[in-house]
């Protein structure tokens, strides 16, 4: 991969001179590009020779400090992001955080709300970082929260591979949103009632539901695939449900709005 690489950066070097020796000559090939041609290419091979870029990785926690109940909003914009049970009965949450971890958050009678992004923002790290020998792994995140809490979750996820597992979490509420990336959920198990929004461009898109759990489901879509198990939830055009959702004493909601993407309910 790192010689062919090399080689990509070295042809769109010599493309880019060959187009403005054309354009010196008198062809109508405007200069433009093939200085762009250059930047690229030149950019290509310095960042091959610099190597693999140094980005932080580091534990961190964020305190419960007495709250009752939560809501986490978390920022990933590129990278893998793990989410599960974990986290210490004292804590909303810890892990591992590739990039380092930003982390704000204020106390609100007995709600808390913790806002978590990447520390390391300068794109100019990470930038053209698979010509770079790869920037595999350096913004992975892999969080626990603490499963004895209601918990409110939003998640807005960019070129990324997300993996939510929330069987054992009591979230209540869970806003997803998406670019070009792939997305597993697994839904809580023992949550009563689940409200959970998906907002979703390019991507693919999987969330399970629990077979103790029943679901209403309303899908939006414009070009997007959507897959629903309909032995399960009956239903069609859009509109699905469950036959024991009014009863049911654990339940999600479930309302997808998609655009050019892959969705499957099962």
């Amino acid at each position: 991969m790192r010689r062919w690489s090399i080689v990509i950066g070295a042809a769109l070097v010599l493309l880019g001179v060959l187009a403005i020796l054309n354009a010196v000559l008198g062809v109508t090939l405007h200069i433009f590009w093939p200085l762009v041609l250059i930047a690229v290419g030149a950019w290509i091979i310095i960042g091959i020779t610099r190597g693999r870029p140094s980005l932080p990785r580091e534990q961190a926690s964020v305190p419960l400090e007495g709250a009752r109940e939560a809501a986490i909003i978390i920022h990933h914009g590129a990278g893998r992001l793990s989410v599960g049970a974990g986290a210490a009965l004292d804590q909303l949450l810890s892990g591992s955080f590739g990039g380092g971890l930003d982390a704000s958050r204020r106390l609100d009678g007995e709600r808390l709300v913790a806002d978590l992004r990447v520390r390391e923002r300068d794109p100019s790290r990470y930038i053209f970082g698979s010509w770079r020998g790869g920037w595999a792994g350096l913004l992975d995140w892999d969080l626990g929260l603490n499963p004895a809490i209601p918990l409110s979750l939003r998640v807005e996820a960019g070129a990324s591979e997300t993996r939510l597992s929330l069987g054992d979490l009591q979230v209540r509420e869970l806003l997803l949103k998406t670019g070009a990336s792939s997305t597993t959920v697994d839904l809580p198990a023992r949550a009563g009632h689940t409200r959970m929004t998906v907002e979703s461009g390019a991507a693919s898109v999987r969330i399970r539901v629990p077979q103790s759990v029943a679901a209403s489901i309303t899908v939006r879509s414009t070009l997007a695939g959507v897959r629903v198990d309909t032995s399960r939830f009956p239903g069609s055009l859009g509109s699905y449900r469950s036959p024991d959702y009014d009863s049911a004493a654990n339940k999600v909601e479930i309302f997808v709005e998609a655009a050019v993407a892959s969705v499957e309910i099962s």
